[in-house]
């Protein structure tokens, strides 16, 4: 689940000497306190500060209740947003909520009822004041209603029936604001809104209303899978005249991302088409295909020397998405990264990284001449990792050179490479003893992430000497530990230097640090309430799915972090959803609260995400049901997935549900077989307990 997102990852060079900014935790109680000031302005800002803090504000529910209760308006709002914000922990507020829906104020009642919306199924009880508003003369309230009513009680047909109803005609609504929030509510209803969105559809069509159909097609997007029941209308309507219909169509189509058998083939021709933003949305509706879509990238290749910029870059990133199935555009790939313009070469970088080791020739290419593009082809060689194992010899000329910039870089990638790069242990061990700042830390960093061993007894030295500056010290630090992550003396050392640099300026340098903590587990539970601040402020994916498995790692005793995580489940990131249900799963019966929320998942994705999720709930809602539901998925999962830890978990959790099919023994004899030891050896044991 570890990776680099993108070249421009290591465009700020690993562990630089830079002073470390201590992250603050705001003061709950404080802001709490505010909400008796005397100054109106001051109560005002304290609870929008703590709507800001979300769930992690669920201790000022009672204060923010009775601010909903005074005469000033301005609060009273701040206050509702504020609880919603809070969500499900702010249940406590949902009869006072209730009592709002019934005042003249607009905007207090639009703010409630998107705060009881937020509350989510706790918000039962105000079902009959909220079901009341459908009929309201405001269609923004309304629309809220409608959206409200739906979300509180999913499961009912009668309220989906009406909500479905009233959200379909706001689409009519000349209010912008109105008509997005109807079609928002539409996607989160999903697969129940699509027949009643296609008959409108189909009226719409006919009566030649073409931004109503537009914007249907764009619910169909933003529901992703839960949409698929469209795809024989969108099929069509990628055959119309209308320009914009047929792109947005094929947009909605690839945000479905269902049924490539039929999808795939159908996007094909339109890379040709006269149009370039036909063009575009087709090239990216591939993408979003990835391998799936393989039979699309001699298209694709082509478009990479197309006359529109936009075209050229979403035909470069869904190529990368394709993977390694789209090597055969490594040509045309290459040739746009020496090209340009930037986005394109950038863009094209990613691609080739993307593509891993069939990339690696022409960016050894790169690195043998003066060329300009030197460094992100270093760059790129270390983000594909193992696969760059060819370029070791031209890095390890690299780590030579006077271009500081080049040589640390060049370190950098032979550590992202591995085991591997172990040639290059002589010459970083050099490095380390005699290389000064910067480029030694770099030196102990690639050591460490080699797997040297001959260097170790230098790092202890350095790590145990008093005279090293900080950063070294600390760099020495957390390769000890990736080297003994299980050692109590060794993680109470390094714990502490580790927690300070979750705050550094280079992500790198925090996503390696919450990486290191990940490896101690339980061990690491003292650093909780650090791990979940750097994970609230935290904006790059790499290091937030690092804090992340630090948490989980660290198990219940992190489940304090729940209200933290759980959003992530709605993340746009696939990989990001897994590790974010994974954590959950690691917390057990602590993370119940979020069973709802992993439900609904269910019906968004498909395939081993489901696994993943069906997995999770086994573990968090340990029963028969949920070891009846997961058990075909984590079968198919055990002989299936590439990772070797999604087979390890599918093998314990099949030998503790104690269902015994031929399927599950099938599968564990199979697993027994695995080539990872880890593997094979819970599949024996899984095999046991049935009896097999």
């Amino acid at each position: 689940m570890r990776q680099l997102l993108t070249a421009g990852l290591f465009l700020g060079i690993c562990l630089l000497c830079t002073d470390f900014a201590a992250a603050q935790a705001p003061d709950i109680n404080s802001l709490i306190l505010e909400l008796d000031s005397k100054d109106e302005g001051k109560k005002e800002l304290a609870a929008h500060e703590l709507g800001k803090l979300g769930p992690l504000a669920k201790s000022a529910v009672p204060a923010l209740i009775k601010a909903i209760k005074t005469d000033s308006v301005g609060l009273r709002s701040e206050a509702i947003i504020a609880l919603g914000e809070i969500g499900p922990e702010a249940a406590a507020a949902v009869p006072e909520l209730a009592k709002i829906l019934r005042s003249h104020s607009i905007i207090l009642k639009f703010n409630a009822l998107k705060a009881l919306r937020q509350i989510g199924p706790d918000s039962l009880p105000a079902e009959k004041q909220i079901a009341t508003l459908l009929e309201s003369n405001n269609s923004y309230i309304k629309v809220a209603a409608a959206w409200t009513l739906w979300s509180v009680d999913t499961d009912n047909a009668e309220n989906q029936s009406k909500a479905i109803k009233v959200l379909i005609n706001s689409l009519d609504l000349p209010i912008n604001e109105v008509r997005s929030d109807a079609a928002v509510a539409l996607a989160e209803i999903g697969a129940p809104a699509v027949k009643p969105l296609l008959a409108k559809l189909k009226t719409k069509y006919q009566g030649n209303h073409t931004v109503e159909c537009q914007q249907i097609c764009d619910v169909f997007a933003h529901m992703g899978v839960q949409g698929e029941a469209a795809i024989p209308t969108l099929l069509k309507a990628l055959k119309v005249e209308e320009t914009s219909l047929v792109w947005r169509s094929a947009h909605a189509l690839g945000a479905i991302g269902a049924k490539p058998e039929e999808v795939v083939p159908a996007l094909i021709p339109l890379l040709t088409n006269s149009s370039a933003e036909v063009r575009a949305h087709a090239a990216i509706a591939l993408g979003n295909y990835g391998s799936e879509a393989k039979s699309a990238v001699p298209g694709l290749s082509k478009l990479l020397s197309d006359s529109d910029l936009n075209v050229k870059l979403d035909a470069a990133s869904a190529l990368g998405s394709i993977g390694p199935d789209a090597s055969s555009a490594v040509p045309q790939l290459s040739k746009a990264m020496q090209e340009g313009p930037t986005a394109l070469t950038l863009t094209s970088a990613s691609a080739l990284a993307a593509i891993g080791e069939a990339s690696v020739p022409a960016l050894n290419k790169l690195l043998s001449n003066d060329s300009s593009l030197k460094l992100l082809a270093i760059h790129v060689l270390g983000e594909i990792g193992s696969g760059s194992s060819a370029a070791i010899p031209e890095l390890i000329k690299l780590t030579k050179s006077t271009d500081t910039d080049i040589r640390e870089n060049a370190i950098v990638s032979l550590g992202e490479i591995g085991p591997a790069a172990i040639k290059a242990e002589s010459d970083l061990i050099d490095i380390m003893k005699n290389g000064k700042g910067k480029t030694r830390n770099t030196a102990v960093y690639a050591l460490s992430k080699i797997g040297s061993k001959k260097a170790l007894p230098l790092i202890k030295k350095y790590a145990a000497s008093q005279s090293e500056d900080e950063r070294f010290h600390l760099v020495c630090s957390w390769a000890l530990l990736r080297e003994n992550p299980h050692d109590p003396e060794t993680v109470k050392a390094a714990l502490p230097g580790l927690i300070k640099i979750l705050s550094d300026e280079n992500p790198l340098v925090r996503r390696e640090a919450a990486n290191a903590i990940s490896m101690t587990g339980s061990l690491a539970k003292s650093a909780t309430p650090n791990l979940s601040n750097a994970l609230k402020q935290e904006k790059d994916q790499s290091v937030i799915m690092e804090l992340i498995t630090a948490l989980a790692e660290i198990g219940p005793p992190a489940a304090s972090a729940i209200p933290l995580i759980t959003p992530y489940l709605n993340s746009h990131d696939p990989m990001l959803r897994v590790v974010a249900t994974y954590a959950l799963a690691r917390f057990g019966k602590a993370a119940k609260s979020t069973v709802p929320t992993l439900e609904k998942d269910l019906a968004k994705h498909h395939g081993d995400e489901n696994a993943i999720t069906l997995w999770a709930l086994s573990k968090i809602d340990p029963s028969p049901k949920r070891a009846k539901a997961a058990a075909p998925a984590l079968t198919a999962l055990l002989t299936e997935h590439p990772n070797p830890d999604a087979r390890l978990e599918a093998a314990i959790s099949l030998g503790e549900f104690g269902i015994k099919t031929p399927e599950i023994t099938q599968a564990l004899k199979t697993a027994a077989k695995d080539k990872d030891p880890n593997v094979k050896k819970a599949a024996e044991a899984a095999l046991k307990k049935l009896g097999s």
